[in-house]
């Protein structure tokens, strides 16, 4: 639904939008259920995960190192790594940081002492699935980069762009 306008008054929140996803929203809330409301995001099309891939592929065979590798490198040379940064007791860490790293190969934690006492700092690293369609263009751009520097043959500018503004529709 796109939100055109909205406002609080006597205990009753009042949306503005089209009137078929009123209608449709009208028809699909129930009463004494509990909702989210949460900003759109576009994510990375496949297409650009599909092509970052088959450039990590010719890259690592490339430098004849394995392409986990190559991907947590390209994430690391994308920018500013997208991170958060959080404090937590020093017993729940290790927990912590498996399952933020788990089914995740570009996400990982980096640990350092905290001035609380019992207490770490972890800076958690996110991974491309993490990423939004401008953070997504710059790790391809990276990995372009690099391949063009090795000799690898890339996709016609052309094609990329199209693929790339594809996310937009």
């Amino acid at each position: 639904m796109i939100i055109e306008g909205a406002r609080y008054e006597d205990g009753e929140l009042h949306i503005r939008c089209s009137p078929r996803e009123g209608i449709q929203a009208t028809y699909q809330i129930e009463a004494g259920k509990e909702y989210d409301i949460t900003p759109h995001k576009n994510k990375r099309s496949l297409d650009a995960n599909a092509y970052a891939w088959v450039l990590i592929g010719k890259i690592s065979n490339v430098l004849r190192i394995p392409a986990e590798e190559v991907y947590r490198q390209a994430i690391s040379n994308a920018g500013d790594p997208k991170s958060d940064l959080i404090c937590i007791s020093e017993e729940a860490a290790p927990a912590f940081i498996k399952t933020w790293e788990f089914n995740h190969l570009g996400r990982k934690c980096e640990q350092f002492p905290s001035s609380t006492p019992g207490y770490v700092n972890i800076r958690c690293i996110y991974g491309s699935s993490d990423f939004t369609r401008k953070e997504m263009n710059s790790l391809i751009d990276g990995l372009i980069q690099d391949a063009e520097a090795l000799g690898i043959e890339t996709m016609p500018p052309d094609k990329l762009e199209r693929m790339l503004t594809s996310w937009n529709r």
